[in-house]
């Protein structure tokens, strides 16, 4: 039982380390299932647009986490 105990509270420190990208995940999931639920969109179209909300959603999250590493460098770099 600790094992499957240590397995969830790992789980869980990862969706809350990154709170804006687990927000920014659940928003776009959100807007694609209500363009689904519209009948705007295909469901093959719907999956191609999950796809993509998704992986703009992990680059700008790797993009603002080098943003701040490299920041953190030229700070060190100055010391």
């Amino acid at each position: 039982m600790s094992i499957l105990g240590a397995v969830l509270k790992e789980l869980f420190k990862m969706f809350v380390a990154d709170l804006r990208l687990t927000l920014a995940l659940l928003a776009g999931v959100l807007l694609v299932a209500l363009v689904l639920k519209a009948a705007l969109v295909g469901p093959v179209l719907g999956g191609v647009l999950l796809a993509l909300v998704s992986l703009a959603v992990l680059a700008e999250a790797v993009l603002r986490e080098a943003r701040v590493r490299r920041a953190a460098r030229i700070d060190a770099d100055r010391v």
